[in-house]
Parts: structure tokens; C-alpha cells; sequence
């Protein structure tokens, strides 16, 4: 396993990397690369170049699974040492701050900015909480709120996993997932509504099984010929059931080719180096993930002021939002972290008090 700086996964740092940056072009930048693709007066290998880059990032798709795959694998890893509970409070703490933060900030500037009409307490609580598929709430932050929901819903099946001791026989768990993937594909969609991400919980949450297949079978946990072998129906499922409910990505190979990507960065993992500006981009994904595509707007509205078109008003767009996501990332999502790992500490030490108080 490839690290860098007190045990950290190196080469996930790489796929996080890659999965916001994907995203944020596939939302913010596919008209310019679009542009530079049509325009002949460009040089054809200038072209050709773009038209590679086009297929990993239009829709912010393969950067969604590149999301989905990394999450799969880091939290399968990280419950190898942790309790449910430990696991649980942590992931909240770096979870919901920024996110709060965010959907409160998106709603506040609507307002403000646009008189966008502020959402119904209804509305508002299951999408703080992340458990608005269950009530049929829109998703908040330009939509990519989506993704969240589904991380969740997966923090919980593998701390119950956890909890019942199935994930201590890592060998049973790709029928484990093979079962739940079959419950997935045959179930009710979630959600229900005839929208964009109608049906996404049964589809993306492949990915996160597939990922956590893929550590099981580097670290030997499980037999590699079976997680491979599920890992390819899970795949087939997701296309089968992507082609059934959203046509329009039928003739988009981004799934394959983004767990292709994942794969083969699974096998040189060692290559991977750490420096500082590969640490820093990687601890910006979540909040560039969190503030982009809702954000951008509002930034591109004294830049547009200035005259600024084309690539030269996207760049002008960056730099500020990204220097926004590294300021709250210093200053919520690392310091809740953080806190997250003292009160499961304090809350570790008393657990333990008491039971040598008990056998005293």
C-alpha cells in the first residue's frame, strides 16, 4: 500500500484529485473544452487532446465514480480499525459542518442575490440531514447534493455490517454485496422522482460496493478471482440499469472508463508520491465539491462585470472559489475533524476507565 506522510493512502489523494476536477470541468468548463474541440483553427492534436479529456468529464461522470470507488475503498479500510460507533461520529463530524454550512449559505445568497424563495422547513430538515430521497425533498447545492445522500446511506449498511461481525469474515463479503446489489437492481428507485437522479441510489451505490471489493482483494482479505468476478457483475448491473432509466447516458462509456482508471491506479499505487500540493488538492475536494456548481454563479457576476469571456472568465473564477474552499476548509471541515477524533478519543478513555473500574 502506497503512503506518503503518517500512513496516508497516497494514491487515493490522486483519485480524489481527479474525481473534483473532472466534476468541476463536466459542470463549469465543458463549454470552453467544447469550444476548443469545434473550432478547426486549433491544432487537430490540440483537439484530439480535448476530445480525450471530453469522454472523463462530461456530466462530472467519471469523477462521480472515481468518488464513489475511493470512498468504497478508504471507508472498508478505515472500519478495519474502527467500532461503528467510533466510525460513525467521526464521519459525521467531517461530514455535516461544511455541508450545513453550505446549503445554509446557498439559501441565504438566493435570497439575497436573486430573491430566490427560501425552501419550507419540509424541505429544509431531510436535506440538512441528507435523508431526503426518503421524503421526496429537491436536492440543494445545484444538485450535487445527490452524492451525499448515498454516502450516507452507505455509512450506516457498513457500520451495521460492522456491528454484526460480518465484515470481521471479509471472505463472505462479496457474496454479501453481490446480494445487496440484487436487492438494488430488482427494488423500488430511489429516488422515485421522475427527475435527473431518478433511481441514482440503486445504480451509484455499486460503486461504493466495488471499491470496498477492490481493498478486500488487494489486502488478500478476500479471494481476488470472486471480488474481480462480482466487481464485473456489479458493472454490467449499473449499466443495464443506467441504460433503463437514464437513455442519455447509454452511449457514454465513463463508468468503464473511470473504474479502469481506479484499477490500474490500485496497481501502480506505489508510484504515487506525496508532496504538499498533491496534500493540499486532495483535502480541497470536499469543499470544492460542496461550493462549486452553485457557487461559480455568483462569483462569475463582478467577474463578467470586468469584461471577462471564455477561458479567461473561468480562470478568473477559479482562483477566487478555490481560495474560498481552502479557507473553509481550514476553518470548518479541519478543525470539526479534528474535533471528531478528540471526543471519540475522550470517548474511547472513559469506556476504558470503566471497565477497569468494573474488573477492579
Amino acid at each position: 500500500m502506497s503512503s506518503g506522510i503518517q500512513g496516508r493512502i497516497v494514491f487515493l489523494d490522486y483519485m480524489r484529485i481527479f474525481a473534483f476536477a473532472s466534476v468541476l470541468v463536466g459542470h463549469k468548463l465543458i463549454d470552453s473544452l467544447n469550444a476548443v474541440i469545434s473550432d478547426d483553427k486549433n491544432h487537430i492534436t490540440l483537439r484530439y487532446l480535448c476530445e480525450a479529456l471530453h469522454a472523463l468529464c462530461v456530466g462530472g461522470g467519471a469523477g462521480v465514480v472515481v468518488f464513489f470507488l475511493t470512498s468504497g475503498y478508504i471507508i472498508t479500510h478505515v472500519l478495519q480499525k474502527e467500532s461503528p460507533s467510533e466510525f460513525l461520529i467521526k464521519r459525521a463530524f467531517r461530514i455535516y459542518p461544511l455541508y450545513i454550512l453550505a446549503v445554509i449559505l446557498e439559501v441565504v445568497l438566493g435570497y439575497a442575490i436573486n430573491g430566490t424563495k427560501i425552501p419550507s422547513a419540509s424541505t429544509m430538515i431531510p436535506r440538512l440531514l441528507l435523508i431526503g430521497d426518503f421524503f421526496q425533498t429537491p436536492t440543494g447545492l445545484a444538485n450535487v447534493e445527490w452524492t451525499l445522500r448515498i454516502e450516507v446511506l452507505f455509512y450506516v449498511f457498513m457500520a451495521l455490517i460492522k456491528k454484526t461481525g460480518a465484515l470481521d469474515r471479509p471472505k463472505v463479503m462479496p457474496v454479501v454485496y453481490t446480494v445487496l446489489a440484487a436487492i438494488l437492481f430488482v427494488m423500488p428507485l430511489l429516488p422515485a422522482r421522475g427527475s435527473w437522479n431518478f433511481g441514482y441510489v440503486n445504480a451509484y451505490t455499486l460503486f461504493l460496493l466495488i471499491g470496498s471489493m477492490f481493498y478486500l482483494a488487494e489486502q488478500r482479505l478476500a479471494n481476488i478471482t470472486i471480488c474481480i468476478s462480482a466487481s464485473s457483475a456489479l458493472l454490467v448491473l449499473f449499466l443495464v440499469k443506467t441504460a433503463e432509466t437514464h437513455p442519455f447516458w447509454k452511449d457514454s462509456n465513463f463508468a468503464i472508463i473511470a473504474t479502469i482508471i481506479f484499477g490500474i491506479s490500485l496497481l501502480y499505487r506505489s508510484e504515487f508520491k506525496y508532496n504538499r500540493t498533491v496534500g493540499v488538492f486532495s483535502n480541497l475536494t470536499f469543499s470544492v465539491y460542496l461550493f462549486h456548481n452553485w457557487l461559480w454563479e455568483y462569483i462569475a457576476i463582478p467577474v463578467s462585470a470586468l469584461g471577462a469571456t471564455g477561458l479567461t472568465k473561468d480562470a478568473l473564477i477559479i482562483l477566487p472559489l478555490f481560495s474560498i474552499c481552502y479557507l473553509l476548509h481550514m476553518s470548518v471541515e479541519r478543525r470539526f475533524t479534528a474535533l471528531g477524533r478528540k471526543f471519540t478519543y475522550k470517548k474511547n478513555n472513559k469506556a476504558s476507565a470503566a471497565i477497569i473500574t468494573a474488573d477492579a
